[in-house]
């Protein structure tokens, strides 16, 4: 048995394997890092985005977590006039922001940013964002080439390209009796198994993400910044469980530090009489894509605008929450 001759086969076999694979996720490429596709896409946003912010076209963003995912960019391309893209990210953490938002800043496109900001942003571990995704360093390419998720979603993108409109909207109904039954689940224990909101480590990665990109890119992008309007029973579960307070101080303590730069302006739809409305709601934090157009339209129009942190927006809240205690 000619055990050179096999061994020479094996290696060459092996290589042209290693090539064709490489070329087959660099030709399909998923997640767009070579070249754009308008009109289909993968769906997994984390390693998505890069790609789609170095080659698409566009001048505005709206991103966070996904309670910002059912905006339609038409919508706020047809108010502001803008080129709008939806880069929000499903679960966002602070490492989100910290390692995905400067990149997309630094293609130097963009010049407006709709974000909505999370508390629990703050409180989670860091995300799992593929870094290789976002440099320009073609030397670590072979991390996307040659990675099993990316020829997984390089074999789904060809089996069932996602239009843009359907990447960045989940479908779950609102439904106000699913929402009481999640609410008396989550309320039943003796803790709820959410986010930790620790005041200190909330602020700590606040300040070294998005008040880090606030401070380096002053007077360069307007931002405009809001806090989502979640249910009712989710202020109720945080009131339950001890962490509202927390909650509220770190809220000030975010809105105090953006009102400081000029080119962000912040809004606050937690304090909306349409928490109470659990028709619109599939969870205690998730809405309806009418409240998005809500929300879009509100910006617009100027309505819900923090220009100074009062107490008052605090109280009301917590009135709110005293009012409906009894009623899920």
């Amino acid at each position: 048995m000619d055990y050179k001759r096999i061994f020479i086969v094996t290696m060459v076999t092996t290589v042209l394997l290693l090539v064709a694979l490489g070329a087959f996720v660099g030709i399909i490429d998923p997640y767009q890092q070579y070249h754009s596709r308008v009109d289909a896409y993968c769906g997994n946003q984390r390693s998505e985005i890069g790609g789609v912010a170095r080659n698409h076209d566009y001048d505005a963003i709206i991103t966070g977590s996904s309670m910002s995912m059912n905006h339609y960019p038409e919508q706020v391309d047809s108010l502001w006039g803008w080129k709008t893209k939806n880069f929000s990210i499903m679960g966002a953490t602070f490492d989100d922001y910290e390692k995905i938002l400067p990149f997309v800043i630094s293609q130097g496109k963009v010049k407006n940013i709709i974000l909505n900001i999370d508390v629990f942003s703050f409180a989670r571990e860091r995300g799992a964002v593929p870094e290789y995704l976002y440099d320009d360093n073609i030397w670590n390419d072979y991390e996307y080439l040659y990675n099993y998720t990316s020829l997984e979603s390089a074999i789904n993108y060809i089996r069932n390209p996602l239009p843009e409109k359907d990447i960045y909207h989940f479908s779950s109904p609102a439904n106000r009796n699913a929402l009481k039954e999640k609410y008396r689940l989550l309320s039943s224990g003796d803790s709820y198994e959410g986010e930790v909101y620790d005041f200190s480590r909330l602020c700590e990665c606040f300040d070294e993400s998005l008040l880090k990109i606030f401070k380096e890119n002053n007077g360069n992008i307007k931002w405009w910044v809001y806090f989502p309007p979640y249910s009712i029973g989710e202020f109720m579960l945080l009131y339950k469980y001890g962490d509202l307070d927390s909650f509220m101080k770190f809220k000030k303590y975010a809105i105090n530090s953006m009102l400081g730069f000029p080119c962000v302006k912040v809004y606050d739809f937690q304090v909306a009489p349409w928490i109470n409305n659990l028709d619109e709601y599939m969870d205690v934090r998730h809405h309806s894509h009418k409240y998005n157009r809500n929300i879009i339209k509100s910006i617009y129009e100027g309505k819900y605008e923090i220009k100074e942190y009062t107490p008052e927006s605090e109280m009301a809240l917590k009135l709110m929450v005293e009012q409906y205690k009894d009623s899920l």
